[in-house]
Parts: structure tokens; sequence; C-alpha cells
């Protein structure tokens, strides 16, 4: 399912703190709490949706959200 919104989401559920998103994230979308040990969507409106850190997740704890105008473009719709 397509989802709509913008930039990553993580579910904390499965994330292992791997940090694998934090680092291959070409443009810095995310921070690092280090308190929790885990990465945080910092900077969303920066996201490109290139979908690095969704491809390279092990634990599949993070989901692409796509603008809506982009889905558009790709006549791709949404359920509702």
């Amino acid at each position: 399912m397509i989802k709509v919104g913008s930039g990553p989401k993580i579910n904390y559920r499965f994330c292992n703190g791997c940090g694998i998103c934090y680092n291959d994230c070409p443009s810095d979308v995310f921070a690092w709490d280090d308190e929790k040990g885990s990465p945080i969507v910092a900077y969303p409106e920066e996201c490109y949706h290139c979908a690095a850190c969704d491809v390279g997740c092990p634990e599949e704890a993070i989901s692409m959200m796509v603008p809506l105008h982009c889905l558009l473009a790709l006549n791709l719709y949404p359920e509702i």
C-alpha cells in the first residue's frame, strides 16, 4: 500500500538502532538520539524520497511516505 505523507517514518517497535538509515541517507534527514540509541527523523522536508533508508533497513522499521503530488505525477493513486 502506498502511504501519503512526507519523508520516512520509523516504527520504533522494529528499529534495532543499527544506524544504517542515519549513515546512508544522502539528504541527512536523520539525526541520532544518543539517549535512546536510535535515529530520529529530524528534517523530513529535506527528504527527496530516494528510499535508501527504507531499502537499507534490515528490520523493515522504516516506511517511506510519498507526497501526494509526487504520486499523481507518476499516475499512482493511494488507497482511500
